[in-house]
């Protein structure tokens, strides 16, 4: 798969929620190389759950009619958040890609969502954990979080 082709489009539609107001987030599912879903952060809409990685998950299940998303990979320019993380996990998505670790609520890097065994004891409802990809394109994702005045590695930008 051409994980920097989908990476670089997730960077450009955080490019267009930034611009339309919201926060820099972009996200796509995709199955081989096509993409079956793309979104944007939608959160100034006063939705708290309107992360580019839930407004995806949300269209994918009512695309394909199932909570199977096994064969799907989801990419986005930042590190999925806990609430991001255990929706993935419940759709079982097989990879998960993203640019940058979270500057500071990571359902990777801080809150280990997205490998955690034991939500394998509440199968089948949690799948096996995705495989996870980081660091694709991570200076040019880096660029639209410092327009945003975002941190990056803990640090403002």
């Amino acid at each position: 798969m051409d994980h920097k082709k989908f990476i670089k489009r997730c960077i450009e539609l955080s490019e267009e929620a930034l611009e339309s107001g919201d926060n820099p987030f972009g996200s796509l599912i995709v199955k081989k190389d096509d993409i079956l879903v793309e979104e944007r952060n939608k959160i100034k809409d006063f939705d708290v759950t309107g992360h580019a990685e839930i407004m995806a998950m949300r269209k994918a299940q009512k695309l394909l009619k199932t909570d199977d998303l096994s064969e799907y990979t989801l990419y986005s320019n930042c590190e999925p958040c806990p609430m991001c993380a255990f929706m993935i996990r419940e759709l079982k998505f097989k990879r998960v890609v993203f640019s940058l670790k979270s500057p500071c609520m990571g359902g990777y890097s801080k809150w280990n969502i997205l490998e955690d065994e034991e939500l394998l004891k509440f199968k089948p409802i949690f799948s096996t954990p995705p495989e996870i990809i980081s660091g694709i394109m991570k200076k040019e994702a880096e660029e639209v979080f410092k327009k945003a005045g975002w941190f990056i590695d803990g640090k403002v930008v």
